[in-house]
């Protein structure tokens, strides 16, 4: 029966350092070996022997059973602090969510930075959607009273055009008592003047080349002066003594010289009035608006010149008849 290897004071040494921790079971196991050495040496020994090589034993069984304890409760350890710690986990995803861009801190300031951006992007949308509902609403409200205007303006024409047609017949009838009556009781409308004092170059482009009676922005060339068809002029003419009025060529050769000369108005004939030609402007078909000087003081008046009247009055004076006649024949009159 052949023996196996005998263990040498080498491999005693080398099961030593093997077993740091349990110290006294190999001094014993070397105690044992070592008493059984002569007996052992006359066996034959074999031919060839691996030094380096190491049965195991119960010493390495032993220390092998220890590793695999301590991997065991280490991982017993681990999953135990894996288990009791998840609020870790997430604590640190959130932390790498807020350092996703390098270099920026994330902190309070920040934070109410944003909101502020936020509350002003708000602010904004707000105050747009204010606003185009105000423009929607303005201009709804625009169109009701521009239609009212329009409906209560067309309604007024409709009554005075029937009350003017009244009085037309009603002045034809007059006798001259009639007509001192009138002129004796009529408002005086030279009471309110307005600050006006507009150069020659203050007056609209139409006004201010020869051409002046093309360029008119208004429809004319209807309106004939010399031979007015006011219903009121036989009765009320009469007392002045005159059969006609200024005719449309004097009117035009003023306005012509003073557009020459550079000057804004013109003489009213037969009358110390001075009209600014350049303020007139016609507010429909028959009626005008225009600016004139009256002794010291200026005027904003009106004339029909349908009806020759002056601020919706029948002229008193040739002066203010002249007055109507060469604002009408501004504004409507042939050129």
């Amino acid at each position: 029966m052949q023996l196996g290897p005998v263990r040498s004071h080498s491999d005693m040494a080398r099961i030593s350092r093997r077993s740091h921790s349990l110290s006294a079971l190999a001094a014993a196991l070397v105690l044992t070996t070592s008493s059984a050495l002569p007996a052992m040496a006359s066996l034959p020994q074999p031919q060839h022997f691996e030094a380096d090589r190491v049965l195991p034993g119960p010493a390495d069984a032993w220390l092998a059973e220890e590793d695999r304890e301590k991997k065991k409760k280490k991982d017993k350890e681990k999953n135990k602090q894996q288990q009791s710690q998840p609020h870790k986990t997430e604590q640190k995803k959130s932390t790498q969510k807020q350092s996703d861009y390098p270099g920026k801190k994330t902190n309070a300031k920040d934070g109410e930075q944003k909101k502020n951006k936020v509350s002003d992007k708000k602010r904004e949308k707000i105050y747009e959607e204010g606003r185009q509902d105000g423009l929607t609403k303005g201009k709804e409200k625009g169109k009701e009273k521009g239609y009212d205007k329009g409906y209560e303006a067309g309604k007024k024409k409709g009554k005075d055009k029937a009350y003017r047609q009244a009085q037309r017949n009603e002045w034809k009838s007059w006798n001259k008592n009639q007509w001192n009556q009138y002129n004796k009781s009529r408002r005086n409308i030279w009471v309110s003047p307005v600050q006006y004092n507009r150069p020659f170059y203050g007056n609209p482009g139409w006004a201010q080349n020869s051409n002046w009676g093309n360029n008119r922005p208004w429809d004319g060339g209807w309106y004939n002066s010399s031979s007015p068809s006011w219903s009121w002029w036989g009765g009320q003419a009469l007392g002045w003594g005159i059969n006609a009025l200024t005719t449309a060529l004097i009117v035009n050769n003023a306005v012509n010289n003073s557009i020459r000369q550079q000057q804004p108005t013109v003489v009213v004939p037969n009358s110390s009035m001075k009209l600014y030609y350049g303020s007139v402007e016609a507010q429909d078909d028959t009626e005008v608006t225009f600016m004139v000087t009256n002794g010291n003081y200026t005027y904003q008046m009106a004339a029909d010149c349908q009806d020759g009247l002056l601020d919706g009055e029948v002229p008193t004076s040739l002066a203010e008849a002249e007055l109507v006649n060469a604002a009408c024949q501004v504004a409507f009159g042939a050129v």
